[in-house]
């Protein structure tokens, strides 16, 4: 037992120590962020916005209308409208006829050929555009007017290939909406803490800037191959692949805000996929951070913290994971823009329902259960051979 319980507190202080890391690196980035605003931009970057949308007619609009009153001068758009069978095409047209020729459309007809639908989508896009830094978001997102500037400004340092951004999510009435507005900030939080600290390992794709000239370096993801989690293949690709450094952006003017899902089926599917795309990921840092940190040692605790009743010092060693999970999310409530007081009001409760909740999707992507995304069911083992994808049970 004493061995046991020497390995154990071995292995707490060092994902307590990698998660203060963590922390230090969000608050290198809110320090970046105030220093950047006393900087002028050395160089006039042109920022292309590129959507890829399917069925969104409902929360397309307010998207429109938000990239309509983007500040940065030149901004262009380019979306493309992959297989839509609602008004989302005519919403697309209509907003390029009155952009007096900054947006274009691409109406996509056909299925994708070893990759997702989104990747294919955003292929098309890669072949066509012409900004000098990629802007991403998504068709139920809302992004403020100062958001191209705030993303574009890191590419001042010609090093930098790929920045991502803040996200945050309305708390609506309602468990599960309270906690997606607590939970994905908090997931948001880890990438932006692992860039701060030079080792960028996910992002989030509704909220993500990429330099062309790097998107090219490659080769789309028709070269890259299939992904269920395509912005973090990407990320690997422009870091390690092609050798371009990470940048983060954490003001309330970047944050892109977007919905969190209405039905926990849909929220459990969209988290396994979010965890098979660290659990599989080709990038080993993402890979065994993921594996070390969420599938054996949170998983480890959650199980083990019942056995307290052996020995007390088992429980106590199995609040580790809580209380890393919690260092990291309190340095959140210091974000700007950021209700502080509601945040604080629920973050015990949610970060010890975080750990629990994030145990059972990392074992189910572990398991390879097949999940729902974009009308399709899936395998979360990704393949990066190109031309050919994974098992689909129940395409």
């Amino acid at each position: 037992m004493l061995t046991f319980l020497i390995i154990f507190a071995a292995y707490d202080a060092v994902i307590l120590a990698f998660h203060l890391a963590l922390a230090v690196g969000l608050i290198r980035n809110m320090a970046l962020d105030h220093a950047r605003r006393a900087e002028r931009p050395r160089e006039r970057l042109r920022a292309e916005v590129v959507v890829a949308v399917r069925n969104e007619e409902q929360t397309l609009p307010a998207l429109l209308s938000s990239l309509s009153a983007q500040t940065a001068a030149g901004t262009t758009f380019l979306f493309v409208d992959d297989r839509s069978t609602d008004a989302t095409g005519r919403l697309l047209d209509q907003f390029c006829t009155e952009s007096g020729g900054r947006a274009r459309v691409i109406h996509n007809a056909a299925e994708p050929v070893g990759l997702t639908g989104k990747q294919a989508a955003l292929d098309l896009a890669f072949a066509v555009c012409t900004g000098d830094v990629l802007l991403f978001t998504d068709g139920d997102c809302v992004v403020p007017p100062q958001w191209a500037e705030e993303m574009l400004q890191p590419f001042q340092n010609p090093a930098v290939g790929v920045v991502i951004g803040r996200i945050e999510l309305q708390a609506d009435r309602g468990f599960l909406q309270r906690f997606q507005a607590f939970e994905q900030p908090l997931l948001n939080q880890y990438n932006l803490g692992s860039v701060g600290i030079g080792l960028a390992t996910g992002c989030f794709g509704n909220n993500m800037a990429v330099r062309a000239a790097a998107v090219k370096a490659t080769g789309g993801f028709r070269a890259l191959g299939y992904s269920v989690t395509e912005d973090a293949m990407l990320l690997d690709a422009v870091c390690r692949r092609a050798g371009w450094k990470a940048g983060a952006r954490v003001s309330f003017q970047s944050a892109a805000r977007t919905r969190g899902k209405s039905r926990w089926d849909d929220y459990v599917d969209q988290h396994t996929r979010w965890n098979a795309g660290g659990l599989f990921s080709e990038d080993p840092v993402t890979r065994l951070s993921y594996i070390f940190v969420v599938l054996i040692y949170l998983t480890a605790t959650v199980f083990l913290l019942p056995f307290g009743f052996l020995d007390w010092r088992i429980s106590v060693l199995s609040t580790g994971s809580f209380v890393s999970v919690g260092i990291l999310a309190a340095v959140g409530a210091f974000y700007p823009g950021k209700n502080r007081t509601r945040y604080l009001a629920t973050f015990l409760p949610f970060v010890v329902f975080f750990g629990f909740f994030y145990v059972f999707v990392t074992l189910r992507a572990f398991a390879m259960r097949p999940f729902e995304w974009k009308g399709r069911v899936l395998t979360p083992r990704p393949s990066r051979t190109p031309g050919r994808e994974p098992g689909t049970p129940g395409a």
